[in-house]
């Protein structure tokens, strides 16, 4: 007796799912203020999507103004605005928690593409990366981080690396209170490239920094532009990059600074590398090594038209390579050292192979080889010479 066999259904072969942080999938979440920009959007609110977030998760956020303070708090977290600055993330006008508009205390969080804006009164940072989070905020444009109107409150960065990890990158930093980029703390690292960071230019309100690297913390700071940061009363000078006491192995190289009071400011470091920045116009220094800073490289660098000096170490600063830099057109010299030891010349530090024309003590720079005239190789001519010493740094101060 023959029987039929019923035939079996062919198997769909269907790709295993992985677990990722407990989950099965990760999920993209959309956001518009007003759903004209994509009506079938989840949320209405950023915050309202972070909450709902899992880590891991993206937030696309549509063109829009949501006032609002966000804080990050899962880890692996995207926050990407559809289109190129068209997301603002605006402060509300009372400000409550560490009064930033963007605060991150989770891990690998991104950042991308907003603009992120004040003003709002008592304002700390744009963005704040704390509570040991680490998070790459990228391609931004982060703008009015200040009171309103400017006031001299030593407080308002566009971003704060507080107590954690950043990676800074390719944003465009303006109008802030007090600093543009800060990374403070000990514990605190940063990698701070390609953005362009702009202060108020001459005012009597505040000293600004363009990047402050403070009190231990460590960072890489490169390819970027800073400019604008002028303070124009007698007690206090603003700059491009200060370093006051950062950690070891801090590097400054290959940035474009200028128009600010100094350049590059070095106070009080240790094992710091400065190479490769094109340092220029600057009202007093270009680069300045004061307050005890040693065994710190300067080299390669071009410091060219500067109100006072090329490059100068004060009395204290000691056991510092200075070498191979380009020195021209400086107001008073254009190398300077006021220490005293075995060094260069008398001085405590090594002076080495340093294009110039004029230094004191004579000796820290030597001409360039005539191979015809040189046009940049003019002598200012801006009346008589300035004095040092005549303001200190006044760096951005923590409130809490």
């Amino acid at each position: 007796m023959q029987t039929t066999r019923t035939p079996r259904r062919k198997r769909e072969c269907r790709p295993a799912l992985i677990p990722l942080e407990g989950r099965m999938l990760l999920s993209t979440l959309t956001v518009d203020d007003d759903r004209k920009q994509r009506r079938d959007a989840e949320f209405t609110s950023i915050q309202a999507a972070v909450d709902a977030a899992n880590p891991g998760d993206r937030i696309l956020v549509s063109p829009g103004t949501y006032q609002e303070q966000v804080t990050i708090d899962k880890d692996g977290l995207r926050l990407v605005s559809d289109k190129h600055w068209k997301a603002t993330i605006e402060a509300p006008a009372t400000l409550t928690g560490l009064n930033a508009i963007v605060e991150v205390d989770a891990h690998d969080v991104v950042i991308e593409g907003f603009t992120i804006t004040g003003p709002s009164q008592g304002i700390e940072a744009g963005v704040l990366i704390d509570q040991g989070g680490s998070a790459t905020v990228r391609d931004n444009h982060i703008t009015d981080i200040r009171d309103e109107p400017l006031s001299g409150r030593q407080g308002g960065s566009g971003v704060y690396v507080r107590n954690g990890t950043g990676r800074i990158i390719g944003n465009a930093i303006d109008d802030y209170q007090k600093t543009g980029i800060l990374v403070a703390h000990a514990g605190s690292t940063a990698e701070v490239a390609y953005n362009t960071i702009r202060g108020a230019g001459p005012t009597a309100v505040t000293a600004q920094n363009g990047v402050q690297i403070s009190d231990g913390a460590v960072a890489d700071v490169h390819d970027n532009r800073v400019s604008d940061n002028i303070y124009d009363q007698p007690t206090f000078s603003a700059s491009g990059i200060l370093l006051v006491n950062p950690g070891t192995s801090t590097k400054v190289r290959n940035n474009e600074v200028t128009r600010n009071d100094v350049g590059i400011a070095a106070s009080g470091t240790t094992g710091v590398a400065i190479t490769g920045n094109s340092i220029s116009r600057s009202t007093e220094d270009g680069i300045q090594l004061i307050n005890g800073t040693t065994g710190t490289l300067v080299a390669n660098n071009e410091s060219r038209k500067n109100g006072l000096a090329g490059i100068f170490a004060d009395a204290t600063s000691t056991n510092n390579e200075i070498r191979e830099n380009d020195l021209k057109q400086n107001r008073n010299f254009d190398a300077e050292d006021a220490s005293i030891g075995a060094g260069t010349e008398g001085t405590a530090n090594i002076w080495q192979n340093n294009e110039g024309k004029t230094s004191n003590p004579p000796g820290l720079v030597q001409k360039k080889a005539d191979h015809g005239h040189d046009h940049d190789d003019d002598d200012r001519d801006d009346g008589p010479p300035k004095s040092h010493g005549r303001r200190h740094f006044n760096g951005h101060r923590d409130e809490d």
